[in-house]
């Protein structure tokens, strides 16, 4: 049985809360972390609503990143990369065997709001002594199970009915991939750049690299809470 759950985290040690704080207007949404070799991660955040100053201001007062660069601007939506300072968690060993999979993860001045996706209830309460363990508080806003397979009901690889898609994925998203796809894109090697895909779809590569970045997200969390189920022996 998949878990999705919606929470808040406060901890004065999170990363980018005094950022938020910063530009209080602004929406500060993770896209990516990039592991290294050694060292702290690489952050990839997104920032809307807010000017450019106001951001730079708001990074040179930080305490809680590091190195930040600006990686690109699309008009009011600025990407940024950037490094947390301090030490790193402690028993990074059960976030590293945890499953889960961040949906959405925004830094607010109060601490990360998220929307986690998990397999199951343990690999839910997992995640939560990795948090306890790091004094990490949370607020659970939200707790969903997400297979809705019923007696009559035909049960695709993500749920009920004969949708063949994610339930969580837009419009937008799956416009996005099959594009992709059908550009050749996803081809080895490439037919197709991301510049070209967005060109077709009249939007920027930003905007295509969130869509797709996204749709592939709730792709492999809906075959991951299809992997989970076992089948039924009576």
């Amino acid at each position: 049985m998949g878990l999705i759950a919606e929470f808040q985290m406060t901890s004065e040690q999170l990363p980018l809360v005094d950022v938020a704080a910063g530009v209080s207007e602004a929406t500060i949404e993770f896209e990516s972390v990039q592991g290294r070799p050694s060292g702290a991660p690489t952050f990839i955040v997104r920032i809307v609503g807010a000017d450019a100053d106001a951001i730079e201001a708001a990074f040179a007062d930080a305490d809680s990143v590091t190195d930040h660069s600006l990686v690109v601007a699309d008009e009011a939506t600025r990407h940024y990369r950037c490094r947390p300072t301090g030490d790193p968690p402690t028993d990074l060993e059960l976030l590293a065997d945890n499953g889960s999979i961040p949906d959405r993860v925004l830094a607010t001045p109060s601490g990360w709001e998220e929307r986690r996706w998990f397999a199951d209830r343990e690999e839910f309460n997992q995640f939560r002594t990795f948090c306890r363990a790091n004094d990490y508080e949370i607020r659970l806003d939200r707790l969903v199970e997400t297979d809705e397979g019923s007696a009559g009901s035909s049960t695709g690889p993500f749920g009920t009915g004969d949708r063949s898609w994610p339930r969580e994925m837009t419009d937008a998203q799956r416009e996005a991939l099959v594009t992709a796809h059908e550009m050749g894109y996803f081809d080895m090697p490439r037919t197709a750049t991301m510049a070209d895909v967005a060109d077709e779809l009249g939007v920027s590569s930003a905007s295509l690299s969130e869509r797709l970045r996204r749709a592939q997200n709730h792709l492999i969390a809906g075959f991951r809470r299809t992997s989970s189920k076992k089948p039924r022996t009576n």
